[in-house]
C-alpha cells in the first residue's frame, strides 16, 4: 500500500470505505431467514466460481473484468439491494483470497464490485414496476438498460481511474486501450444476467442452461485480451529483432522511446500524447525489417538505388502500424520520424509546424541516440558534441524548441548524464 502514490492511497480507501457503508446497510436491511440465506450463499458460490476465471485486459496495471457480473446482475433483478451487496461481497472476496491477491487488491475488487452492484440494484428497485421480472413491462425493461449503464459508467470508471492513479497513465488513453474494444462484449453480460433472473423465477435450477453462453461470452472477451497483448508484444519484438541484427544498434528503439519520452514530458505535452510517442520510439525502425543486412549494415554512404530503398522504411513501418488500431495513433509519427524541419528530409519532405509535433521529438530522440551510440564506421560521440550538433542544426534538421529541450535535459551532467549513462554503456558493451 505504501508504495502506491498518495493519492492512489486516498482514492482506494475512499473506495473500500464506502464499500462498508454500503455492507453495513444491506446487513441492516436484510430479512434473515434460511432460505433466503441459501438463495444469497448460492448466487456467492456463483460470483466466486466465475470470478476465479478473470479476463485479464492487455495494458496497464493489469485490470480485470469477469462475466460473474450476469450473476450480479440476476441478484440485483431477483433480489434487491441488500442480498446483492451481501452475495458480492462474499463472492468476490472469497474469490480474491482463494487466488492469493494482495490485499489492497482484494479489498478495492470487491469495494468497486460492491459499489457498483449495490447502486445498479437499487436503481432497479426504484425503477422496476409490479413484477420483478426484467422482461414484464416497457418499464422493467427500462430499469435493465439503467443497470447496463451504471454497470458500464461505475464500474469502467472506477477501474480506469485507479489504474491512472496508480501508474500516472491518462485516463482517456487508458479506456481506450483496454475497454474500447470489449465495451459491447461485455455489455452483453447484463442482459444474460436479466435472463438469468427471468429463469431463476420460473425455474430455479433452469439456470444451469446459461452456463455455456456465459462461457462463451468469457472466452470471446478473453481472446480480445489476448489478441491485444499479443499483437502489442509481436510488434516490439519486430522492432527489437530489428536492433538485435546490428550488435552496434542494439537496444537503440528502446533508448529512442526513453528520450522521446523524457523530451514529450519536458515539453510539457499531456500523458496521452507523451505515451503515444513513446510507443512510435519503439516502433519507429519498424519498416527496416524487410530490409536486406546488406542494406541496413552497411558502413560506407548508400549509392542512390540504395538510398532511395533506406528511405522507404518510414512508409513501411506506418502501413504495418496501421494495420492493428492498438498502434494506429502513432503511424503519423513513424511515417515523419526524418522529416527536417526546412523540408530536406523524407519521405514527403514536409517542413516545419507541418510535421507532426511527436515526429519532431522522434527526430531529436533518433538522431541524439544515433551520436552517443557505437556504429560501425565510428566510436560513441561525447555527449557535448552530439549536443552542439543538433543546436548546429536546430532549424534546419531539427525543430529549435526540441532540440532546447535536449539540452536543458542534460545540461549541466557533463559528460556522465545519469538520465543517459545507462543506454550508453548497453549500447557501447553490446
Amino acid at each position: 500500500m505504501r508504495s502506491l502514490p498518495r493519492v492512489a492511497r486516498a482514492y482506494i480507501l475512499g473506495i473500500v470505505t464506502i464499500a462498508i457503508i454500503f455492507f453495513g446497510l444491506a446487513c441492516r436491511e436484510l430479512t434473515w431467514d434460511p432460505v433466503h440465506l441459501v438463495q444469497i450463499l448460492l448466487f456467492a458460490a456463483m460470483i466466486g466460481l466465475a470470478d476465479l476465471y478473470p479476463i485479464v485486459l492487455p495494458f496497464e496495471d493489469r485490470a480485470e473484468i469477469t462475466v460473474s457480473c450476469a450473476v450480479k446482475t440476476a441478484a440485483a433483478i431477483v433480489f434487491g439491494p441488500a442480498a446483492t451487496i451481501i452475495a458480492t461481497v462474499l463472492g468476490t472476496l472469497v474469490a480474491e483470497i482463494a487466488m492469493r491477491r494482495s490485499w489492497v487488491k482484494s479489498a478495492f475488487n470487491t469495494a468497486e464490485m460492491t459499489i457498483t452492484f449495490g447502486m445498479a440494484a437499487l436503481f432497479y428497485e426504484l425503477l422496476h414496476q409490479g413484477s420483478r421480472l426484467p422482461f414484464a413491462s416497457l418499464q422493467n425493461t427500462a430499469a435493465v438498460l439503467v443497470i447496463m449503464a451504471t454497470y458500464f459508467i461505475v464500474n469502467t470508471g472506477l477501474v480506469t481511474t485507479v489504474v491512472a492513479l496508480t501508474t500516472g497513465a491518462s485516463y482517456g488513453r487508458l479506456w481506450r486501450m483496454n475497454f474500447r474494444d470489449i465495451t459491447w462484449d461485455s455489455l452483453t453480460i447484463i442482459p444474460l444476467g436479466a435472463v438469468m433472473a427471468t429463469m431463476w423465477q420460473h425455474q430455479w435450477w433452469s439456470i444451469i442452461t446459461l452456463a455455456l453462453p456465459l462461457v462463451v461470452v468469457r472466452q470471446s472477451l478473453h481472446y480480445i485480451g489476448e489478441l491485444q497483448r499479443q499483437t502489442r508484444d509481436a510488434l516490439i519484438g519486430m522492432a527489437d529483432s530489428i536492433d538485435q541484427r546490428d550488435p552496434n544498434t542494439f537496444q537503440h528503439s528502446q533508448r529512442v522511446a526513453e528520450i522521446a519520452t523524457a523530451l514529450a514530458r519536458k515539453l510539457g505535452l499531456s500523458e496521452d500524447d507523451t505515451e503515444i510517442i513513446r510507443m512510435a520510439g519503439r516502433l519507429h525502425d519498424l519498416g527496416k525489417i524487410g530490409m536486406s543486412n546488406s542494406l541496413l549494415l552497411k558502413p560506407g554512404a548508400f549509392d542512390e538505388a540504395e538510398r532511395l530503398a533506406f528511405q522507404e522504411h518510414p512508409r513501411i513501418g506506418a502501413r504495418l502500424v496501421n494495420s492493428f488500431r492498438l498502434f494506429s495513433e502513432g503511424q503519423d509519427l513513424i511515417l515523419h520520424h526524418h522529416e527536417d524541419y526546412d523540408g530536406s528530409g523524407y519521405p514527403d519532405g514536409l517542413t516545419g509546424e507541418g510535421i507532426p509535433f511527436g515526429s519532431r521529438v522522434l527526430r531529436v530522440a533518433d538522431a541524439f541516440d544515433a551520436m552517443t551510440s557505437r556504429r560501425v564506421y565510428r566510436e560513441p560521440l561525447p555527449l557535448s558534441v552530439a549536443i552542439k550538433e543538433l543546436q548546429d542544426n536546430a532549424g534546419t534538421q531539427f525543430d529549435p524548441r526540441v532540440v532546447e529541450a535536449m539540452f536543458a535535459l542534460v545540461d549541466g551532467s557533463g559528460e556522465s548524464s545519469p538520465w543517459i549513462q545507462k543506454p550508453i554503456e548497453e549500447s557501447s558493451a553490446s
